[in-house]
């Protein structure tokens, strides 16, 4: 639709958007600085929780130094979204996959690069013979029905009870390696990650007591 405007010229209906003056940035405060991929390094594994960490929460406890408590929670959020923290009991974490994995590194804030290796070799073989980034970055390496953790000649997983050893003894060289999640760089995390708190489970559990808003299924509210 077109207007008159007062002048006698045509102008369009829509209302004009003034733009505003670009604005320079502050040369006196520097960029945050990006955090660089330290090679040859893994952290041995806090597990600040009451239950047993299986192998995919190791590795990536091992690779981001993170406590198993907020890898948990991660991988929560992955397979439940954050309407977990509902629930009476947290849902334990088993049976992890890559695809989900490779989410929760993301959610942590790496980059990560899913990469296949030929010829199924054995973990001794392919950490002597492996190039490029699988060399010098972290690796989520998946073995035989495995996750371990590997960076340089360090390695950590469940079998080295989540203890960094050197990896030339590492257990279970002999099983195959067939993925490799390859940490590339760092990314903006998770602006937010659900966790439990005591606002979002039963205060009583005892007839007649009274619960908090919290604890309703978002649709009951």
């Amino acid at each position: 639709m077109k207007r008159k405007a007062a002048s006698g010229t045509t102008a369009s209906a829509t209302p004009s958007v003034r733009r505003m003056p670009e604005q320079k940035p502050d040369a006196s405060i520097a960029p945050a600085p990006v955090k660089a991929i330290v090679q040859g390094r893994l952290y041995d594994v806090v597990n600040d929780t009451k239950s047993r960490a299986f192998c995919g929460p190791t590795a990536v406890a091992a690779i981001t130094g993170e406590p198993i408590s907020r890898v948990h929670n991660c991988y929560r959020l992955v397979r439940h979204g954050s309407g977990w923290v509902y629930r009476r009991r947290s849902p334990l974490i088993k049976r992890t996959n890559l695809a989900e994995t490779e989410k929760v590194f993301r959610l942590l804030g790496f980059a990560v690069s899913w990469q296949k290796v030929k010829g199924k070799p054995t973990l001794a073989a392919y950490l002597e013979n492996r190039a490029g980034e699988q060399r010098t970055h972290p690796c989520a390496v998946r073995v035989t029905g495995h996750l371990v953790a590997v960076s340089g000649w360090v390695f950590c997983d469940t079998f080295s009870k989540g203890q960094v050893v050197d990896a030339d003894a590492a257990p279970g060289r002999r099983k195959r390696v067939t993925d490799v999640l390859v940490i590339t760089g760092h990314i903006p995390p998770a602006a937010h990650i659900p966790a439990k708190t005591p606002a979002a489970v039963r205060t009583v559990d005892a007839p007649g007591a009274r619960g908090l808003v919290e604890d309703l299924p978002h649709g009951a509210r």
